[in-house]
């Protein structure tokens, strides 16, 4: 999926986009877990058509939380020097597999001991 060249010449911004969409996703994460207690307490206080909505709403959000969290992160660092071509090479790779796939092809290559890649 990516070359040993690629990685190294993008190493740093291929850093920060991991670390950045995990961040949105964590935050994506807290977020959905909040709208089903929400939903729970609507449910309890005797509004369950509000608490069914509410969860209803927290679930579709969650299911797209991936590329939620990328397109988060492709706005916050779109601007910055250099990244239009590291955004360039992950839309190329998420071309051809889910972008799951990708960020995990790239955190493993990322992590993995420079003796350990290929």
């Amino acid at each position: 999926m990516f070359s040993q060249e690629e990685i190294d010449t993008h190493r740093e911004r291929l850093e920060q986009v991991v670390s950045t969409v995990h961040h949105y996703a964590a935050l994506i994460f807290v977020l959905t877990f909040v709208g089903y207690g929400v939903a729970v307490y609507l449910w309890f206080q005797g509004q369950p058509w509000a608490g069914l909505i509410v969860a209803t709403f927290s679930y579709l959000f969650f299911r797209q939380f991936r590329s939620l969290s990328i397109g988060l992160a492709r706005m916050k660092l779109r601007d910055r020097e250099g990244f239009a071509e590291t955004w360039t090479l992950l839309d190329e790779a998420m071309k051809s597999e889910r972008p799951q796939a990708v960020l995990l092809a790239v955190e493993s290559r990322l992590r993995a001991p420079r003796g350990e890649q290929g």
